[in-house]
């Protein structure tokens, strides 16, 4: 059922990412049969969203809606374009309107170095660091924080191919056309996931991307 964050600390999803995904990526696709799935997860699209839904909830969602629409892909494929649907979506609402006009400000490398205050405008459990390689790629982690570790019994707790959509659409909203690759998994927990987002063509960034937050 959903949960305002104000009970209690555990992970969660806020409505700006439940609007993105199911208000916008999903519009006209939600059918009375897919409203009663999701009403099961504890969504009622019916009525306004809530400021906070649990983990579980947003997980089960991903995994309804990529059915859902994009019923003929495999499901990995299926998570990727959710996540870059769902981020355009995102884009609409006011909040992804600020951030969608930040990323076209700071191009694709800076905000790479910034993927924390990305993730929590939708989540409140991971955080991101950036640090950029040799040959000019820049990898990208994204993990649970340490502190929610504890309350994330879904494995993996972060959806690895959602999260490689949403870092290739916001970098094509900097303007960008990188490539971004999930690279093999080394947290057998599933609680952390890293990318490499092809730039050795994109101009540097004076001084280290290498950025913890």
């Amino acid at each position: 059922m959903p949960l305002e964050t104000s009970r209690r600390k555990e992970p969660v999803a806020f409505d700006q990412l439940m609007e993105g995904l199911l208000l916008h990526a999903m519009k006209g696709r939600l059918d009375a049969e897919a409203q009663r799935k999701l009403l099961a997860l504890g969504v009622d699209v019916s009525r306004p969203l809530v400021s906070a839904y649990p983990l579980a909830t947003l997980l089960g969602t991903l995994k309804l809606c990529a059915e859902l629409r994009y019923p003929e892909l495999p499901r990995e494929e299926a998570r990727f374009q959710l996540g870059r649907r769902a981020l355009e979506g995102f884009g609409s609402t006011p909040m992804g309107k600020a951030l969608f006009g930040m990323a076209r400000t700071w191009g694709p490398r800076r905000m790479l170095g910034h993927m924390t205050r990305v993730f929590q405008t939708g989540i409140n459990f991971a955080k991101a660091r950036s640090q950029e390689l040799p040959n000019g790629d820049v990898e990208v982690t994204v993990e649970v924080l340490p502190e929610y570790r504890a309350s994330i019994h879904h494995r993996p707790g972060l959806d690895p191919y959602f999260i490689r959509g949403i870092i290739t659409q916001l970098m094509e909203v900097c303007g960008s056309r990188a490539t971004v690759t999930l690279l093999p998994p080394k947290d057998a927990e599933g609680l952390s996931f890293s990318y490499r987002a092809s730039m050795a063509q994109e101009p540097k960034m004076p001084g280290p991307l290498t950025r913890v937050q």
